[in-house]
């Protein structure tokens, strides 16, 4: 039996192609009815999930979501919220000290349960065949995703979680090994050629070869954020070896922030309207 669970969790990959088949309902019902088993901090269960399969609020997601278009492919995406809501309304009837929605520490600790029924959702959709794939773009546009699903106070949006059947075979990406990420006892960094190796080895790079145009908004995104001096120091390392490494691709092309995302000013007035004051 266990050997079925660890080929099943090496076997996962993440999926952005999914055929149009429907899942029938009692599978739904079965991956959703994990997800609601797994563990919680003093077993509160503060999260909730809401299961979307109206094609006019996929469309909008895939807007909400860097126009990530499979999300409207699929059959079924789940909402994934940390939910104080039901515990308020409890405490309604029945009186109860509570300063849960005040404190950093609860919301964190909810982030993480919730995070823990998603990952159970994902490997019981993988046991039926299904694939799966985690959004994480949504954070940027929390009050559009609230108001489109009618999020009320004491409920956060947190990410997405796209299932369906997967057009072809998926491949598992690379991983950090547990050479890189377990330490013994205490935290230790791994001598830095090790880690280099082990990054390269994950990751890879990308040829620069003419591409002005890619290595000029890595240029301009590191001197935003960091300075002149810095950025010529990125454009340096990428003319002198000829690669554009990940994270220079990612973090200084494709994650940025856009005219409609949440600034921190913005998240302060949404966590403060949706009853989380942890943040004053």
């Amino acid at each position: 039996m266990h050997d079925s669970l660890i080929k099943l969790i090496n076997d996962r990959a993440t999926c952005r192609n999914f055929t149009d088949e429907e899942i029938p309902d009692d599978i739904v019902n079965m991956i959703l009815s994990s997800a609601c088993k797994s563990p919680s901090s003093r077993g509160f269960q503060t999260y909730s999930i809401i299961k979307i399969k109206d094609k006019e609020k996929l469309h909008t997601l895939v807007k909400l979501s860097r126009n990530q278009r499979f999300i409207e492919t699929a059959p079924i995406t789940f909402l994934f919220c940390i939910d104080y809501r039901s515990m308020m309304r409890i405490r309604e009837i029945e009186p109860f000290p509570c300063i849960e929605a005040d404190k950093f520490s609860n919301f964190w600790m909810s982030l993480i349960d919730t995070a823990i029924a998603a990952q159970t959702l994902c490997l019981t959709a993988e046991s039926f065949g299904l694939k799966s794939v985690y959004i994480g773009n949504i954070i940027n546009t929390l009050d559009q995703v609230s108001a489109l699903f009618n999020i009320p106070k004491y409920v956060c949006p947190a990410f997405l979680v796209t299932i369906g059947f997967p057009k072809g075979n998926t491949k598992p990406s690379k991983k950090y090994s547990s050479s890189i990420l377990v330490h013994d006892e205490i935290y230790k960094d791994p001598e830095i050629d090790v880690l280099m190796s082990a990054y390269k080895s994950k990751d890879g790079d990308r040829p620069l070869g003419n591409n002005d145009e890619l290595m000029n908004r890595i240029y301009n995104t590191a001197c935003q954020y960091h300075g002149v001096e810095y950025a010529e120091k990125c454009k340096e390392h990428m003319v002198k070896n000829g690669i554009i490494s990940i994270f220079q691709f990612w973090l200084g092309n494709y994650y940025l922030d856009e005219d409609d995302f949440l600034d921190m000013k913005g998240y302060k007035e949404f966590m403060i309207k949706q009853g989380f004051n942890w943040l004053e």
